[in-house]
């Protein structure tokens, strides 16, 4: 069984593309029989019609689909977590909804997540990769529709076939997650408001034994930085201004990824080269940093939405 997660937050344009994109990939692959697909609606406002789009999208795909509405903002970490917790894939996919996604991708996350045994998680490349620069592949023509998105996608994979390389952190917008990682380690630390979580959880996996790799022959397109455009957008709010907010956020969730690992790393964010931590990576495993259990969705943080 193969588990697609995909958290939104408004954007309800973007939603639409990235499942449609979902859909035809998976109709292309042959996979309908063996998927069970997880929308997550995290508080986004109703106005924007998310659920609308969550459920037509139930109704016709013909993919078994769970929905999930959250009452309160989860943000990353938590929905991550969240999505950790419902899916039960020995392959969970873990997507977002800035995105266009291509059988290619799929199958080529898929097929690498196999080659060892020691791979935990598969991330690929894309036209923006947030904290991985080297993995930003830009086309070099503009991308009008659906069919250049693949066709490209099946071009990069035509070059890199199943090559992998190895991350030293993660950074997950759109990766695989081996059902054996998530049994040995669990669930995000929710902790983590908005970012960190990722890096956090590359860090436990790294300390476990496996390994955070990057399908180089697997690409997609990414708008990058969904949310914040989007509500910039819609808002008409100043860009400078939020993202100063951003990264206000960001140094604090790296405050407490310091408090938790280590006070002696560098106090700011930005001054961690390549936010690698290869000390950390060879301390001897500690139990309460490795495994952390699944979550339970109660009816005070969100439901279940029949059809």
């Amino acid at each position: 069984m193969i588990s697609f997660v995909m958290p939104a937050r408004n954007a309800q344009e973007w939603t639409h593309r990235a499942l449609i994109s979902l859909a035809r990939s998976v109709e292309v692959l042959g996979w309908k029989a063996n998927v069970h697909v997880h929308l997550l609606d995290d508080a986004s406002d109703p106005a924007l019609g998310i659920m609308d789009i969550f459920k037509q999208f139930r109704q016709l795909s013909g993919l078994p689909t769970t929905i999930v509405r959250f009452h309160n903002n989860q943000h990353y970490s938590r929905v991550l977590s969240a999505a950790l917790s419902l899916a039960t894939g020995e392959k969970v996919f873990f997507l977002s909804n800035d995105m266009v996604f291509t059988p290619e991708f799929f199958k080529t996350l898929h097929d690498v997540s196999n080659l060892d045994p020691a791979i935990g998680i598969v991330r690929g490349t894309s036209t923006y990769t947030d904290s991985h620069p080297e993995h930003t592949v830009t086309p070099p023509f503009q991308l009008r529709t659906l069919d250049d998105v693949v066709n490209f996608s099946r071009y990069v994979f035509s070059y890199w076939q199943m090559h992998f390389v190895e991350d030293k952190l993660l950074s997950g917008d759109a990766v695989l997650f081996n059902r054996k990682l998530i049994d040995k380690i669990g669930v995000v630390d929710t902790r983590y408001f908005g970012y960190f979580g990722d890096v956090d959880y590359g860090l436990r996996a790294i300390r476990a034994g496996f390994k955070l790799v990057c399908a180089k022959g697997a690409w997609i397109f990414h708008e990058g930085g969904g949310y914040v455009r989007d509500t910039a957008i819609r808002t008409h709010a100043d860009p400078a201004q939020l993202h100063a907010k951003r990264m206000m956020t960001v140094q604090q969730a790296y405050d407490q990824f310091r408090n938790k690992w280590d006070p002696n790393l560098p106090a700011k964010c930005q001054d961690l080269p390549g936010l690698d931590v290869p000390d950390l990576k060879r301390m001897e495993p500690v139990d309460l940093h490795q495994y952390l259990p699944p979550l339970v969705l109660t009816p005070e943080v969100g439901e279940i939405v029949g059809a």
